[in-house]
This record gives C-alpha cells, structure tokens and sequence, in this order.
C-alpha cells in the first residue's frame, strides 16, 4: 500500500515543477523561520508552542509573493526579454517585482496587524525594519528563483541558429530549422535533418546539447536529442512512460519511436506544452 502511493506521488508531483518545488521551499522556511524568530517557538523552550497561526500566515504570504514575481517574470519575458536582456531591464524587473511585494507587504502589515492586535499595534519602526529584511530576502530569492530562466533566455537570444559541425577535418554548417533529431550510436553522433540525410559528426552528444537552443530542441534520452518541428504526436504508454512519434518525413525505422522515461515525462510536457 505505502509503495502503491509513494509511485502514484513519483507519477504526480516532481519537483522539476514551478509550483511544486517553490511551494516544498515555502513550507519548509515557513516551518523554520517561525521557530527559530521567537524564543517561546523554540522547539526546546519550556514553554514551547507550535506556532501554527503564523506558519500560515507566511505561508499565504510567500505563496503571494511567488504569484506576484512568476507573473511579473512572465510580463517581462513576453515583453522585453525576447529582444534583448541587459542590466537595465534586469533591474525594471527586480524594482517592480519589489514595489508589488512593498504594496503587499504594508497591505498585510495594517489589516493583519490591526485585526488580531488592533491599531494601537502599529509602528513605523517594526513595519520599516520588518519590510527592509522582508525585500533583503525577497531580493535573494528572486535572483535565486530565476536565474536559470534568464541564462537560457540569454543563451536563446544570443544564438545564431545554425550549428557547426566537424566531420574530420571538415565543418559543415547546419541552421536549426534543417535539424530533426540528434542521435548517439556506437559512440558516433549523427544528425538527421529533416529531407532525411544524416551527417555523422565529431561530438558527443553531451557537447551538441551545450550548443544548442533548449528552446527548440529537447534531450529525450542517453541517445536522442529532438527538435519540436520533428514531434508529430505524443501518448503515454505504460509504466507512466511516454512515446513520441516522429513526423513521416524525418523518422526512420530505427528513431520512429521514442521512448521518455516517467522521470522525465513533466520537464519533456513542461517543455513541450510551451511550443504547441
């Protein structure tokens, strides 16, 4: 029974997802910092009480923040990131996200504040200190937070297109869109392109994967790297596994049929969900 719903969660829930990870890392600084911030919620105090009331709180106040950040992210990806990534944009990014959480931060601060302790509780001194660490931490996650999203939108912008492989002596240039999938044999990479020929290179696999957009193009497996143009349909087979057919006019006998362990099943959706 334990082992049937340990595999049910391994299926559902993976911690390669947004709101799954970042709400693990809410709960848990919830739990700690609510512990460790006042001497009566020390776990060994004698007078030790679970600090239930305020865990939530926090809680609903990360979970806010993060809301907040991924969809001002989002605004700033769709708008400006696309074109161009520099020190001024990344700074418009961080200041905004950081005047919302301020307007959150003293929205909560009053009307929390002034339901369970009244209005005789406030004071300018706590409110500005409590929201200089508030917007210190909120700072650090942030950059924390999306700091990969950002290298790859810099990689994606700053990419040429077209890969250049070495056969032998020889390079050959290959643009992106010509590229239907990857593959590794005998320790030799080929790529197949999508009129069906195959150029065998002098990389590893492992070196065409730096090279490349991970926007258009996904390590499936040891073996395959796929471009999105190339993917005519994807099933989930058995065992949580998933299978992708390839378009008629770039597969062959041999990578008709790929197979995406359950492992990986959310990044390849995740990745593949943001193409259609």
């Amino acid at each position: 029974m334990i082992k049937t719903i340990i595999n049910a969660l391994k299926n559902h829930v993976s911690f390669s997802n947004f709101w799954v990870r970042n709400g693990f890392i809410i709960v848990v600084i919830s739990v700690l910092s609510n512990h460790l911030f006042e001497p009566e919620n020390f776990p060994f105090n004698k007078n030790y009480k679970f600090p239930l009331f305020p865990i939530v709180v926090s809680i609903i106040a990360g979970s806010l923040i993060i809301l907040i950040a991924h969809f001002n992210f989002k605004y700033f990806k769709t708008k400006y990131f696309t074109e161009k990534i520099n020190t001024q944009l990344l700074l418009r990014f961080l200041f905004s996200t950081l005047g919302y959480i301020t307007i959150l931060y003293i929205f909560l601060y009053y009307v929390l504040n002034g339901l369970i302790n009244g209005i005789e509780s406030y004071n300018i001194y706590h409110l500005l200190t409590g929201l200089s660490v508030s917007l210190l931490i909120c700072t650090l996650g942030i950059t924390l937070l999306f700091s990969t999203d950002i290298y790859k939108l810099h990689k994606l912008i700053s990419i040429t297109g077209t890969l250049k492989v070495q056969q032998g002596g020889k390079i050959t240039l290959v643009k992106y869109p010509e590229i239907a999938y990857i593959y590794s044999e005998n320790k030799i990479v080929y790529i197949v392109k999508t009129d069906g020929t195959t150029i065998f290179t002098d990389f590893t696999l492992n070196e065409v994967e730096s090279k490349i957009s991970e926007q258009s193009f996904y390590r499936a497996n040891r073996q395959f790297i796929l471009h999105i143009h190339s993917i005519e349909q994807v099933q989930s087979i058995e065992n949580g596994k998933l299978s992708v057919l390839l378009k008629s006019t770039v597969s062959s006998e041999k990578a008709f049929q790929i197979n995406i362990s359950r492992y990986k099943k959310q990044s390849f959706m995740d990745w593949f969900e943001k193409k259609i």
